[in-house]
This record gives C-alpha cells, structure tokens and sequence, in this order.
C-alpha cells in the first residue's frame, strides 16, 4: 500500500513505468481486514486509468507541525476512491524546503519506527524527529517515489509535516498525481504475475514485537 523506493542509479535505456495502466493484474495481500473484504486477497485487472494532478500547501511556522488526513472523512482532503470497484495509486512530490514528513497508520501510529520500544518518531525529540522522516529530497515533484495505494473503506493515512529548526515560517508544497484505475476481478492469463498490493500493517510488522501497536 506504500512504496518509498531508493532513488535508482543504474542507467536505463528507457524509464521505468511508474504507474500501473490498463491491463495489469493486482493481487491484493490476504492481511487486508475483513473490513476491505471488497479486495481481500482477490486478484483484479485494470480495465482504464485516468491521471489527476492536485497540489496542496500549507505554510507551518518553525518547530510546529501539521497533520493531513488523506481520507475521505470530514477532516480529510478526500483522496480515497469513494466506490469499490477503484484503486487510487498515488505519487506524492514534495518541493523544496525545510521540512519533513512522517507517515502514521492507523492515524496514532508511525509506519517507519525501529524495534527499541523508544525508537519511534518523536517531533519534540532533537533527533528522535528525524527517525523515519522523508525529506523533500527523498521524493521530488519531477521524480515523486513515494508512492500510496488506497482502497474503498481503507482507515486513514495521516501524514506528518514539521518545519525544522532555521526559519521563521516555511511553506509547504505538495503535488499529487492521483492514477484512478477501474478495476474488474478476475484471473490473471497464465505466466502473468500479478503486481502484489501489501496492506500496511505488513509493512511495519516488525515493529509488533518491539512494544508496538497494531
């Protein structure tokens, strides 16, 4: 459900696809909840795709944070698909600043953590703030990598954004491409292999015998 890749540095004669497009097959992690039961474990192609851009910005004065909800909620900036039949595949680019975001799900609990039980992100910690964090740099509006894959019904994905110490104020700027995809369950062709949807609790999972949360 989320992908932050390391930038790649082998050279290639064409750029990789960064999306998925019409007639790709998805498998979706048997770990979604019973709650998501519309794409459990099931296998769908993709009949047709459609790319929207979206930017949003805040401005955050310095040591101070701001939390966005993604979901469709009343709070939320409502980029979820709202029927079951889709999938939003998101690409999220940050422009430069001073700044960084950390990615909590369910919204009480950060994705990326380590196994010592104090080893989470804390925004009040002088370097406990950097653990986990994703910088503008990580994820460029001309190369966003960090990518989100959300479902109907999927609780919501909070990010985190901190003005780091230096400036009086700073903005913060994101674009969005939202790839809407319209799914159809079926059966993949033989010797076609399905492009596997995690759920994120599998993601953190190691944090779950560290003194985490579910």
């Amino acid at each position: 459900m989320i992908e932050l890749r390391p930038v790649e540095t082998v050279e290639r004669i064409k750029p990789a696809v960064k999306v998925v497009l019409p007639n790709w097959w998805l498998r979706f992690s048997p770990a979604f909840p019973s709650s998501l039961d519309h794409v459990r474990g099931k296998t769908f192609s993709v009949l047709k795709q459609q790319q929207v851009k979206y930017e949003l910005s805040w401005i955050i004065k310095e040591a101070c944070y701001k939390d966005i909800n993604l979901s469709n909620e009343n709070a939320g900036e409502k980029l979820y698909p709202d029927v079951a039949d889709n999938l939003y595949e998101i690409l999220i680019g940050f422009k430069p600043g001073n700044y960084f975001c950390h990615v909590y799900f369910p919204a009480d609990y950060p994705l990326y953590r380590l196994d010592y039980p104090d080893m989470s992100p804390l925004i009040s910690h002088a370097s406990l703030k950097y653990l986990g964090a994703i910088k503008p740099d990580d994820s460029p509006v001309d190369n966003p990598i960090f990518k989100l894959y959300l479902v109907f019904k999927l609780k919501p994905i909070i990010l985190r954004f901190y003005a780091d110490d230096g400036v009086d104020y700073e903005k913060i700027s994101l674009q969005f491409t939202v790839n809407r995809c319209l799914m159809q369950q079926g059966v993949p062709p033989a010797g076609v292999m399905p492009k596997p949807i995690q759920y994120l609790d599998e993601i953190k999972w190691l944090s779950l015998g560290a003194g985490g949360g579910a």
